[in-house]
């Protein structure tokens, strides 16, 4: 999720749109789970995901190409029905 207008960041805007999606891929799409990865120096997304219930499983180290500053990437899950509110 990426929220470009900086006077927007920290209203939850993010938190609520990736639970707006989670919401939709379980109750609409029937999805067991959802999975994705995030730069590990990206902490405020991390913490919108872990917010929601999603944990981490693994990781790729330093991770080139991904990120200009090659950050190690997470692999994080959530599983149906561990959606927070």
């Amino acid at each position: 999720m990426y929220i470009g207008e900086k006077d927007c960041w920290g209203k939850g805007y993010g938190t609520e749109a990736t639970r707006l999606i989670c919401r939709h891929g379980f109750d609409k799409m029937r999805l067991h789970r959802i999975s994705l990865w995030a730069a590990d120096g990206n902490a405020a997304a991390i913490q919108v995901y872990e917010q929601l219930g999603f944990v981490e499983e693994g990781r790729t180290r330093t991770h080139s190409g991904a990120t200009e500053s090659g950050h190690d990437m997470i692999l994080m899950s959530l599983p149906e029905g561990e959606l927070k509110d």
